[in-house]
């Protein structure tokens, strides 16, 4: 099975409503028989680093990042920077990994994040990589204070992309468009 590498780009680190998304992506991944995947957060320095280098060698990369008012964190940003060497990489012909993205913010509308899903597309364009899609989610913020239980069809969602990605190596529209939930309110 082809390898996932999770890259968290929410200053929160593990506690972020980026990583509880990614976490249920990530077991879907790993039911449909995929390999378990590395995850690293970028806030952390060293795994920043680590980030960088591991990205020319995944096979599937899937980063997961809030919005913060029509854009990304600062250190997903720098992030990309860094992969300038390998959009001359893909120039000469050297392959870079599939890629996928988790857009969530504490806005309710999935709307605030499609500039940013345009962008994100953009860049696997130029990085010369196959786009797998990105799971758009409104009202992140509640899931720092709502039980699990209570986003039992959320998880589900999630996992049953996880799966899709693992199986397919791509996320399915219906179940893209289901996670988004309302477009506009």
């Amino acid at each position: 099975m082809n390898s996932l590498l999770l890259l968290n780009g929410s200053p929160r680190g593990g506690r972020s409503n980026s990583m509880k998304m990614l976490s249920r992506v990530a077991e879907g991944w790993k039911q449909a028989g995929g390999d378990p995947p590395e995850t690293l957060h970028l806030a952390r320095r060293e795994q920043f680093q680590r980030a960088v280098q591991a990205f020319a060698h995944a096979h599937t990369v899937l980063l997961g990042t809030p919005l913060y008012t029509d854009a990304m964190p600062a250190l997903v940003k720098s992030f990309i920077e860094a992969l300038a060497p390998r959009v001359a990489a893909a120039k000469a012909g050297e392959t870079n990994p599939t890629l996928a993205f988790l857009v969530q913010s504490g806005f309710p509308e999935a709307l605030h994040s499609r500039p940013l899903e345009r962008y994100l597309e953009k860049l696997t364009r130029r990085l010369g990589s196959c786009y797998a899609g990105t799971i758009v989610r409104g009202g992140g913020e509640a899931l720092q204070s709502m039980p699990d239980a209570a986003n039992k069809k959320l998880w589900s969602r999630l996992r049953s992309l996880g799966a899709q990605l693992a199986r397919d190596g791509r996320f399915g529209a219906e179940e893209l468009k289901a996670v988004a939930g309302a477009e506009r309110f």
